[in-house]
């Protein structure tokens, strides 16, 4: 056994290279471990990983970094996945390195230049990234505008950053692509919403010209108490999103109609709302919640 291999091997969180491998070990013997289960292939040619290393999105990237460069770190999708606040779920991994880098793009894998640098990196799982604040700012710049105030959403929820460091990352970015947008969407940002849908539906009401709603709306009455995705309290009008409604079991569907009755008892008004509603049908969701707040909706 070399173990200066393995030492190797641990210090780069259980990847290494073909070419590592082959200066203590034939080739012969290398195919013989990856038979063996010893060593496994990765995603990428000529990067090997140690098969009692569990195929996380860690390891990957960490395999990734030895065919772009250590040199690099995660951003992105790929950096907000590893905090735990990803909301797209890209197959690519994003790598970030100085304005006047190669280009080192290969097979799922993107990498992109910045003006900003890398200083500011931190480690996480083994991997050197992009901060939480500023991986979520660089994730709103560069996606859909519908995922924007979700990524916000979800990296405050996770606690890594807060209100005020995105508000100062986005005064950061000024001057870059889509920073406006960013900066338009950080007010808004909370981190109480429970799923990326419930945060699409109230970017959709905001962007439509309604009053922005508040989250997690605390509803208490006859000695007990109920929470709405979102709302106007003082209108009493309030809107949830219908993610699981057909598969809902006969004793959640009836609770949650005894629910619907409460609130509408108190009168409150529940807009129910759907995928196809944010997604697709979204103007026609707005004008329904503008309606019943006795508002003109925005055109």
């Amino acid at each position: 056994m070399d173990f200066s291999l393995y030492r190797t091997i641990a210090r780069q969180g259980g990847v290494f290279t073909t070419d590592q491998a082959r200066e203590s070990h034939s080739d012969r013997e290398i195919r013989r471990l990856l038979r063996s289960g010893r060593w496994r292939r990765t995603r990428w040619r000529g990067v090997l990983a140690d098969a009692e290393l569990p195929d996380c999105l860690g390891a990957q990237v960490r395999a990734a970094a030895l065919v772009v460069g250590p040199d690099l770190v995660a951003c992105r999708s790929t950096a907000a996945a590893l905090w735990h606040f990803d909301v797209l779920g890209d197959d690519v991994l994003h790598f970030l390195g100085p304005p006047s880098l190669a280009n080192r793009r290969r097979p799922g894998i993107q990498v992109h230049p910045s003006i900003l640098g890398t200083d500011d990196a931190e480690l996480v799982d083994g991997v050197w990234c992009t901060s939480p604040a500023r991986t979520a700012c660089d994730v709103v710049r560069s996606t859909a505008a519908i995922d924007g105030l979700a990524t916000l959403d979800a990296a405050l929820a996770t606690r890594e950053c807060t209100h005020a460091e995105l508000a100062a990352e986005a005064d950061r970015q000024r001057g870059l692509r889509q920073v406006i947008r960013l900066r338009s969407l950080v007010p808004h940002a909370n981190g109480l919403a429970e799923s990326p849908m419930e945060s699409r539906m109230r970017w959709r009401f905001i962007d439509g010209g309604l009053p922005a709603p508040d989250v997690q709306v605390r509803v208490i009455a006859d000695g007990r108490s109920a929470y709405l995705d979102t709302g106007w309290r003082e209108q009493r009008v309030a809107a949830e999103f219908d993610g699981h409604a057909a598969h809902m079991t006969p004793e959640q569907l009836r609770d949650d109609r005894r629910r619907h009755n409460w609130l509408t008892e108190h009168d409150w008004t529940l807009l129910h709302v759907t995928a196809a509603d944010v997604y697709r049908e979204h103007e026609r969701m707005v004008a329904t919640a503008a309606r019943a707040l006795g508002l003109a909706p925005r055109r």
